[in-house]
């Protein structure tokens, strides 16, 4: 074989294969190449450079040529937005992702991702790599803005159908920090942070409680005033001289700290490059308790190290060595969380003081734990985390076969490992030194289980690619197979341990091909599978198409000096998800403990039975997303970037219970592949750039509308074609539909609901309880009168504002986020808002409660927006309706940044390149409708509050 034909062949090896890597495709909608004088060539993405040759590798093209829709940002971006969890700066700085912040708790702060809405009534969770290997949200979720370069976000079928089972539900792509050729050059970075809570709703005092529960227990006695609370205790509670604590005010700090700081080393020459990172952060919680050997505040405190090394061997060899670690010590009081945060809403603040005169603390059999003494009697639980991620990759030029062909090679090893420590004990309940429950002072017990929950994750790729430029002809293409070990072994509750395997293999490819600079055409796939499915049906194929037209490069626009970019962008393609909640291995059969019978003709034997618990299908198989985009990119004037996506989302072979079937199947539906959902919406982004003499300011929106139908899922029958999912939004919540108060007028002298009105199926009312429709006219109220009363939790538009501006050193940048479309169930606020039930507390809007007791001075008929108030079960009034469904909409000060630059007259005396220093504050204030009428945070309604905090920091370059 003479070399002409070999350089041939191997081109149209390549050509017909089109192929591409699947876990390492970077496609950014801003990018530019710029030549730097004694170096390579950079492509610059977002104000981020990358060597050109590893560009290539990550197919980047021009910015004028690239087909995919993928949002980005730089981690110098996320860094000014100070938050503990990496996924609480994302809020509006990637658009076409929908960021719910959550617990503002030290180490469980995950904000909740939604990457365009949600596809599937499944749900299921999008893909996270990291410098091109996939790995975990736990992951993800700590790593230091210091050693981010970007993070991006794929989201059409052009950038994810080489992810094959992966990519339905869109993929987090985070490339990390590499050295750059040059002299050594140091950062040192340091922050602190105040922080407090958003928003508590604290409940009722003493007297506004009592008073109130006097109406209830009298409304719970056929409307018979007969109060709980006597005149005498009344005013003692108003006059101060009774019990009143305030349980936020004994158990919480006003403010917590919170402490970033990392050092940062890069350099070398283009042969060797080196990054080193080192990072330390300390999240400290909001309990008031102090930290020895056996009490502990909430805490979070981790140390994070990254290292990069990128080589060159004989213009052949180029090698990149990636190392992440990091630890992560967390420590709580013995009992807090959701248990205390229950506690310190439901426990009212007249059942006993927080602490006894002689140092012990009350409690009674109602009310068991004391929260003040549950943070500071009951011990410490902690936990030590570790986790490794190494990467090597080996990339080998093969231009003496033809001029652009590659051959690379990677591996990657991560692993994680958590031990548990526990020093608990227990403390008598005393009251006048008596014991209210069987509960005794102990001594202190330690629990160590030495690290029995772990997991590792082994993955290994080769690539074959070709990056050729003729003329005006352009290609792009390459093979990538991948291998993915998952393994876990987990410790339940310190007895019974799980072990689960995941395995994964891809072969993908992309053939990118541009012309003149104007056309570009691309064709990707995935041959994907999974262990989850019967051999035989493990693997699936997933192509794409998309291209990209440069509208600016044509004649007619290219002399046009308005108009300096102008590009359209379509794409289709097919992806899947390989995960389902309810299960693995639905291919096989599985069995159930299930009733028992008795042996023996003395005392009876009990003897377990069991039966099958599901009907094994052999052809289920994963999720499937058909993706369609169209983009359209402009950049005017040389001051407005303009970016809008149109996208459509197909999801067929949802996983679900054939709940169509007869009942006389007699066993529990199979799962089958029969669900179908589609999902849809649009994207925008305009970003202003100016100056007014040196002045530099810019101004930017963005907004991103989704919208989903369920199109099938094979539900159970709802007895009123109105109940049905299908044919609704994913998480639409169901109802009734509320009609005011039942008055008295509504009964006759025996109580009785008068002739005429519809009877309620959920027990006996009374006049202040609420009513609702008979929808379907048979005079009652039942399941058949249930509907459709709002919209899902998740966000139909999310927008963004940003503003920022710099002058004479000073810089200003201001970032507001929003969301609208959502629907907030006050019940799930639970105790705020059901006032009594179970013991439970009254809160502020249980005041407006509807009430009539004339001979009391008492009569809020005309003016109640609250119903009538009890201590029992009302099944009535605590059910689904439209009564309780509110708008849950929200406007945030997300992030506020004021900082200053020293100049470089003085800079030069003490040899820093840059320092700077700054102040700047996250959810500084919050416009909602749910806060201003109920005051309750529309992200955070129960549990450990979100956060707001204002911090002072400084960053040196030398």
């Amino acid at each position: 074989m003479d070399m002409s034909f070999k350089k041939y062949f191997f081109k149209g090896l390549l050509l017909l294969l089109g192929l591409n890597i699947t876990n390492a495709m970077v496609y950014a909608q801003n990018q530019t190449v710029n030549v730097k004088k004694d170096s390579m060539p950079l492509v610059t993405i977002n104000k981020i450079s990358l060597p050109q040759t590893e560009a290539a590798a990550l197919f980047i093209t021009n910015k004028l040529l690239s087909t995919a829709a993928v949002s980005s940002v730089a981690g110098e971006v996320l860094y000014k937005t100070p938050a503990a969890n990496i996924t609480n700066t994302f809020n509006g700085q990637l658009n076409g992702l929908t960021v719910l912040q959550g617990s503002g708790e030290p180490g469980y702060d995950g904000g909740s991702l939604f990457i365009r809405g949600v596809g599937s009534y499944n749900y299921g969770d999008y893909s996270i790599y990291i410098n091109g290997f996939q790995t975990t949200f736990s992951y993800l979720q700590y790593l230091s803005p210091s050693e981010i370069d970007n993070i991006s976000i794929f989201k059409d079928a052009a950038s994810l159908a080489t992810f094959g089972m992966k990519g339905a539900n869109g993929v987090i792509w985070v490339t990390t920090k590499r050295g750059e050729a040059g002299k050594i050059k140091i950062q040192l970075q340091a922050r602190t942070s105040y922080r407090r809570p958003v928003n508590i709703n604290k409940p009722l005092g003493s007297y506004e409680y009592a008073t109130l529960y006097n109406e209830a227990i009298s409304n719970d006695n056929n409307r018979i005033w007969s109060p709980a609370y006597t005149p005498v205790q009344l005013e003692q509670y108003k006059n101060g001289t009774g019990i009143n604590t305030n349980w936020y005010d004994e158990v919480l700090k006003r403010t917590t700290p919170f402490t970033t700081a990392d050092v940062t080393l890069s350099g070398g020459n283009e042969d060797a490059r080196f990054f080193v990172m080192m990072n330390y952060m300390k999240d400290q919680g909001l309990y008031k308790v102090k930290n020895d050997d056996t009490h502990s505040n909430a805490g979070q405190q981790q140390f994070n190290l990254r290292t990069s090394l990128d080589f060159k061997m004989f213009s052949i060899f180029e090698g990149k060595v990636d190392l992440g670690g990091r630890t992560e010590d967390r420590k709580y009081p013995n009992f807090q969380g959701a248990a205390l945060w229950n506690n310190l809403a439901s426990y009212p603040a007249n059942i006993y003081p927080a602490k006894n005169p002689d140092g012990s603390f009350p409690g009674t059999t109602t009310y068991p734990n004391n929260p003040l003494a549950t943070i500071n009697e009951l011990g410490t639980s902690s936990s030590h985390d570790r986790t490794i991620q190494a990467n090597f990759t080996l990339k080998e030029k093969l231009d003496f076969i033809t001029k652009g062909l590659y051959l690379s090679e990677a591996a990657s090893y991560s692993s994680w490992a958590r031990g548990t420590y526990n020093v608990t004990k227990n403390y008598a309940r005393l009251i006048d030194s008596i014991p209210q429950t069987t509960d005794q002072n102990t001594n202190y017990t330690v629990y160590d289980d030495r690290g029995t929950n772990q997991w590792n994750w082994t993955q290994f790729q080769g690539q074959l690619g070709y990056d050729k430029a003729i003329g005006r002809h352009a290609i792009i293409a390459a093979v990538n197979y991948l291998q993915s070990t998952y393994n876990v072994d987990a410790n339940l509750n310190g007895t019974a341990g799980v072990s689960m395997k995941y395995a994964n293999q891809n072969l993908s490819g992309r053939l990118h091909y541009e012309f003149d600079k104007r056309y570009a055409a691309e064709l990707g796939f995935a041959y994907s599978g999974s262990d989850d499915y019967a051999k035989g049906n493990r693997f699936g194929f997933y192509p794409s198409l998309s291209a990209a037209w440069n509208i600016s490069n044509e004649a007619f626009l290219s002399e046009n000096k308005k108009i300096d970019l102008l590009k359209l962008r379509v794409s289709a393609g097919k992806s899947g998800y390989d995960r389902f909640a309810g299960g693995r291995y639905l291919y096989q059969q599985y069995y159930a403990y299930s009733g028992g019978y008795q042996t023996g003709n003395g005392t009876p034997n009990w003897n377990g039975g069991i039966s099958q618990s599901n009907v094994p299908n052999t052809g289920i198989f994963a999720e499937q997303s058909m993706k369609y985009n169209i983009g359209i990119e402009a950049k005017l004037i040389k001051m407005f970037d303009i970016t809008i996506d149109a996208f459509l989302d197909k999801r067929s072979k949802i996983v679900s219970r054939d709940n169509a079937l007869l009942a006389v199947f007699g066993t529990e539906a199979p799962y089958e592949n029969i669900g179908k959902v589609t999902n849809k919406g649009m994207e925008g982004s305009i970003n202003f750039t100016n100056h007014i003499r040196k002045l530099n300011y810019q101004l930017g929106v963005s907004a991103s509308y989704n919208s989903n139908k369920i199109n099938y899922m094979a539900e159970l029958p709802p007895v009123t074609p109105g109940a049905a999912k299908t044919g609704r939004s994913i998480a639409t919540p169901f109802g009734y539909e509320a009609n005011g108060f039942y008055a008295t007028s509504d009964f006759d002298a025996s109580g009785a609901l008068k002739a005429g009105i519809p009877i309620p199926g959920f027990g006996p009312v009374q006049p202040g309880d609420i009513k609702y429709r008979d929808l379907n006219g048979d005079n009652k109220i039942d399941e058949r009168d249930i509907v459709p009363i709002g919209n899902s939790f998740i966000p139909k538009l999310s927008y963004t504002f940003v503003a920022s501006a710099d002058i004479a050193g000073f810089d200003f940048r201001l970032l507001l986020q929003g969301v609208s479309g959502r629907s907030i169930n006050l019940l799930d606020a639970g105790n705020q808002t059901i006032a009594f039930q179970n013991n439970s507390n009254a809160y502020a809007l249980a005041k407006d409660r509807w009430a009539y007791y004339p001979d009391k001075g008492i009569d809020t008929r005309a003016t109640a927006t609250y119903p009538r108030l009890s201590t029992l079960d009302n099944r009535n009034n605590y059910r689904s309706s439209t009564f309780w469904m509110k708008d849950g909409s929200f406007l945030r000060i997300r992030n506020l940044e004021i900082g200053y630059s020293l100049p470089q007259s003085l800079l030069k005396k003490v040899k820093f390149s840059n320092a700077r220093i700054f102040v700047s504050g996250i959810n500084l204030f919050t416009w909602s409708p749910l806060l201003k009428d109920y005051h309750m945070d529309p992200e955070t309604m129960t549990g450990y509050a979100e956060l707001k905090s204002m911090s002072v920091g400084f960053t040196v370059n030398f």
